[in-house]
């Protein structure tokens, strides 16, 4: 239906509401009939509200029941309406009666907002068919705000008028592609009289402000039982608010008495609360979260204390336990875990954990996202395939499953696949699982248990985020509310419905085994660290050695590992940090981070048939420490895909370069790549809409496992990848040349000098620390910075770095600071004065080696490196728009270490050099760099050393091809000087000038065609892809 129709239906049904109220054949106090009416209306819409995938319907309430609530003085009455998509709640419709007054009704607005607020949605709705209002859901919403808050209102007369409105907000399509959260991601931004916090976040802080309060009132009443033990502390707290919450949970969705938390006041909250865990809960639940803990049961703690979190989980607090999803409250503590409590001088405080330090915090992974990587890593439609008696040997797990966000989506999706594999088959020895309606079937307590006993398996180093894991998986077995009816029947009500759930989740190292003691025996020496290492043997006693034994290992591996440098553990967990570094060869490469050896490992615990499924940052498929993790992927063919996205805000608040990895350790043929340039609001619609490769690899580029090596990763379209694999028959830049850095300071804040004027061997500059001053020429050196970077820039130092070294024959001499003083005084007094502020910023020899350096060296740099590279040379940027290349024959000049490189090559005749320099600054190379080297914001690209070196180049042509090197070089020489003619030009002259220019570039681009061997398909694919930056207009 177009939108022109669907206005055309709205009118007439606006039409015959108004003759049917003319006509008195309307009940508009009762919400039965408004329903009919809104139903009508959302049809128009696209949405079925007979379909319970698409819509859930409440029960409507009589008036007797009505009042019921509110006598008791119960808020928790759910919206009408329910909009969703699989088990996802995306919005809600509330209807209401005439005699409700929409425009002014303070309270059913706030009702409303806080069941969109709770859920993440973008807006929410309220209706009694003749009016509509629509409520902004992106702030925190309370209890005495205005009713027009963050509202638009329309009245009946205006749904015509205001019709794309309307269509904007309802249409189906609309929500489940995201636009409401596009419509909605700016709303609110710069008003400080409106907090736009989200309930994880803000519950999160509410949580830790309680759990602070709470472990401090359990110090001061319990000193000599917690002593000093933050790590025993923190475990009693966590227990005591994971049964709270999880009670609060059960009291909104009906299995608890609403408001038996509130109760428990009555006699003193502590003892009735720890009384009703110990016997009550117990008999009820059971499981790992009401284990009969002794200390837990015989502390004492003042009932005060617990007032703070009560007034935050009833009304008129804005947070709806009855519809927060499971993944919400999970996120919650996600965030709320990324610090810890710590026991010093007598007093509780808490603190970020050291690798949260970086981030601020801990951010939760998207559900679209877990969705979205469970969805690819494991297939549906082959375990559909199976049939229902193989579901329970699938085993699944997360290695650092944290509050188990990951645990709890493949219940989800296991669960869902277990119910239609039922409702296809009836197998009979199944049955005891499911509880059966007219139209559906329900998975009970029974099946519910039965899929996380035999499924679903998780390991995380921290011990609160265990405690909550096992939470988590606890909420998901209550998590029944829309089978309200079919409580008795699934079970709910029964004894022990908790009894083994989280004894899969296990508290451990998932990257450090026994071994460790082998390697260093001293680590037992040091309780802490070792309490802390926290050893975890997957095949061991306390591991999933039966796994192992019959399997050979995991069918598939979901999650999202830590992007935490390995040298943040360096000072907290040393014997980790060099066990990691010596354990795993992926991690034996520069500065890495630990989701590279979880990529590892979590290679080594699959069975032979095993997939694997992370979000990762990408910066591994290109960078240097990511080498060897590329390898040990490649040797084996293990990519099975690749789910690229363009955004950079996944993430909540955090600028990331993210991508799915999915590896097959049965080491498939071909692997797929896919790259989603969408905004973060509609990803998870695109997502959603796209089929997994299996199903439609026409969707995909398909790529042989060929394809990639250790070399950095690029994932282009088939063509490109195909002749890049065939030049590079013929080798690469590496083969021919080296990139090598520049020349790296003490400090380039002080030993950096912008000039002002040089005259008669002085130049009068100046630097970041000092203003103005004199200093000889002879002292420094002119530097090459990547500033106004094009091709045959010419090599005009941008600065002079004061350089105590003398370079004869590419020998490096060391000039003492007593020599230096007396062969350039300007220079020796200018860093005399600021020996001070220099010696507090960095590390001087002397301090670094005292038993080699006396104090005459302190002003040396502490790395030397080609400083003896007094060669022509080729000077390239790092960072650019594009690849650029300048040629300098110069014996004194540099180039800064921080962003420009120079290649180094075999032959240093002119020659040589332009003929090189031409290739880097042709076409073609752009094209085949720029696929390889690393992208950054705003179009610019990384062209290190290992982005450079891989680019396939024909060494041995451009050697034995004279003719060819020689006409490249000459092109390259005749562009160098129309480009300083270009520069001294009038406009006029310029426009002539640069016609001269286009018919080298042009001519250079033919040539490298030539010297790369390219096919006229292959030269027209290169000219259609064409450089990033015009090398003409980059010279104004």
């Amino acid at each position: 239906m177009s939108s022109e129709q669907r206005k055309q239906k709205l009118a007439e049904l606006i039409a015959e509401y108004t003759k049917f109220k003319e006509q008195g054949k309307l009940d508009l106090t009762s919400e039965e009939t408004i329903r009919t009416w809104l139903n009508e209306l959302l049809a128009i819409f696209g949405w079925d509200v007979r379909d319970t995938s698409q819509i859930l319907q409440e029960k409507v309430l009589s008036k007797s029941e009505k009042e019921k609530l509110k006598e008791i003085g119960s808020q928790n009455t759910r919206p009408d309406y329910t909009f969703k998509v699989a088990r996802q709640k995306l919005t809600f419709l509330d209807a209401k009666d005439i005699t409700v007054k929409i425009l002014e009704d303070a309270e059913a607005a706030f009702q409303i907002k806080s069941y969109g607020w709770s859920i993440l949605a973008p807006c929410a709705f309220i209706s009694n068919f003749e009016e509509f209002a629509i409520f902004d859901c992106t702030y925190t919403p309370e209890r005495g705000q205005n009713a027009n808050l963050g509202r638009l209102y329309f009245t009946l007369d205006d749904y015509i008028e205001k019709f794309d409105v309307l269509e904007a907000h309802l249409l189906k399509e609309n929500i489940y592609k995201g636009k409401l959260d596009e419509i909605y991601s700016a709303s609110f931004q710069g008003n400080r009289y409106v907090e736009k916090t989200t309930p994880d976040f803000k519950f999160a802080q509410q949580l830790s402000d309680f759990r602070l309060a709470l472990a401090t009132d359990i110090l001061n009443r319990n000193t000599d039982y917690i002593g000093i033990n933050s790590a025993n502390l923190s475990y009693i707290v966590q227990i005591i608010i994971n049964r709270i919450l999880f009670i609060r949970v059960c009291e909104a969705r009906k299995i608890e008495e609403e408001g038996l938390l509130l109760s428990f006041k009555e006699g003193g909250f502590w003892n009735e609360f720890k009384n009703s865990s110990y016997f009550d809960f117990f008999e009820h639940y059971d499981g790992p979260l009401f284990d009969r803990i002794n200390a837990i049961h015989e502390i004492e703690i003042s009932n005060e204390v617990f007032d703070q979190l009560l007034q935050k989980l009833y009304y008129p607090s804005p947070y709806r336990f009855d519809v927060i999803p499971t993944k919400v409250l999970s996120d919650i503590y996600e965030i709320f875990l990324s610090k810890k409590l710590l026991i010093g001088d007598n007093e509780v405080k808490d603190e970020i954990k050291s690798e949260y330090l970086k981030t601020k915090g801990a951010v939760s992974t998207p559900q679209y996202i877990v969705q979205e990587i469970i969805r690819r890593t494991i297939p549906k439609q082959k375990l559909l395939e199976e049939g229902i008696e193989s579901i329970f040997d699938k085993k699944i797990l997360d290695i650092a499953c944290g509050s188990g966000v990951f645990a709890i989506e493949v219940y989800d999706y296991i669960e869902e696949i277990f119910r239609e594999l039922f409702f296809t088959s009836n197998h009979p020895d199944f049955q005891q699982y499911f509880v059966s309606t007219n139209d559906d079937v329900i998975v009970n307590i029974l099946g519910k248990k039965a899929i996380m006993d035999n499924c679903i398996f998780g390991v995380d180093i921290d011990p609160e985020a265990v405690e909550v894991a096992k939470m988590s998986l606890s909420l998901k077995i209550v998590d029944t509310s829309e089978y309200l009816e079919s409580y008795n029947e699934i079970g709910v009500f029964g004894n022990k419905i908790l009894n083994g759930i989280g004894n899969n989740i296990r508290c451990g190292n998932s990257l450090v085994e026994s071994d460790i003691l082998e390697i260093f025996p001293s680590l037992e020496n040091n309780e802490e660290e070792f309490l802390n290492t926290n050893i975890f043997d997957w095949k061991g006693e306390h591991g999933f050695r039966e796994i192992f034994e019959e399997k050979g290992g995991f069918d598939f591996i979901v999650g999202n590992p830590p992007y935490v440098e390995v040298k943040h553990y360096n000072v907290d967990l040393p014997y980790m940090h060099l066990y990691i570094k010596r354990k795993f060869p992926s991690a034996k490469n520069g500065k890495v981070d630990l989701a590279i050896p979880f990529i590892e490992r979590g290679i080594e615990l699959l069975n032979p048939s095993g997939k694997l499924g992370y979000i990762v940052q990408k910066r591994f498929f290109k960078t240097e420490y990511g080498k060897k993790i590329r390898e040990i992927i490649t040797t084996s063919n293990y990519l099975s895909s690749v789910i690229d996205f363009e955004t950079t805000t996944i993430f909540k608040d955090r600028i990331t370069y993210v991508a799915l990895l999915l590896l097959d350790k049965s080491s498939p043929d071909n692997f797929s790549f896919k790259l989603f340039d969408g905004n973060t609001e509609t990803l998870a619609s695109q997502l959603r809409e796209t089929e997994t490769p299996d199903v439609a690899p026409e969707q995909y580029s398909i790529l042989p496992a060929t394809a990639i090596t250790a070399n950095p990763w690029s994932f282009d379209d088939n063509q490109l990848i195909e002749i890049k694999t065939r030049l590079l028959e013929n080798g690469s830049l590496g083969d021919y040349a080296k990139v090598r850095v520049g020349v790296q300071v003490l400090w380039d804040r002080a030993y950096h000098i912008r000039p002002i004027s040089v005259e008669n061997g002085i130049i009068r500059g100046k630097s970041h620390i000092e203003e103005d001053f004199e200093i000889e020429l002879d002292a420094c050196r002119p530097l090459i910075c990547n500033e106004n970077f094009y091709p045959y820039r010419k090599d005009t130092a941008d600065v002079f770095v004061i350089f105590p070294y003398d370079v004869a024959d590419g020998i490096v001499s060391e000039i003492k600071f007593s020599d230096f003083e007396e062969r350039f005084p300007l220079a020796s007094e200018y860093l005399r004065r600021n020996k001070a502020v220099i010696e507090a910023t960095v590390e001087t020899l002397p301090k670094k080696f005292p038993e080699k350096y006396t104090d005459n060296s302190w002003h040396l740099f502490t790395r030397v490196q080609n400083h003896g590279a007094t060669y022509p040379k080729i000077l390239v940027p790092m960072t650019a728009l594009d690849t650029f290349a300048n040629v300098t024959s110069s014996d004194r000049t540099y180039c800064d270490n921080a962003n420009v490189f120079f290649i180094d090559i075999p032959e240093k005749d002119e020659n040589s050099l332009y003929a090189l320099s031409a290739v880097i600054n042709s076409t073609v190379y752009s094209v085949l760099a720029r696929s390889i080297a690393n992208p950054q914001s705003n179009g610019y690209f990384k062209f290190n050393k290992q982005f450079l070196e891989p680019v396939p180049f024909p060494v041995e042509n451009f050697r034995q091809n004279t003719q060819l090197k020689s006409g490249l070089a000459r092109i390259a020489k005749r562009i160098d000087e129309l480009q300083s003619n270009y520069k001294s030009s009038s406009p006029s002259q310029q426009r002539s000038i640069s016609r001269l220019l286009a018919a080298q570039w042009n001519a250079l681009d033919e040539l490298c065609y030539q010297l790369y061997g390219l096919t006229d398909e292959e030269k027209a694919f290169f000219s259609d892809r064409g450089r990033n930056i015009d090398r003409i207009q980059i010279l104004n």
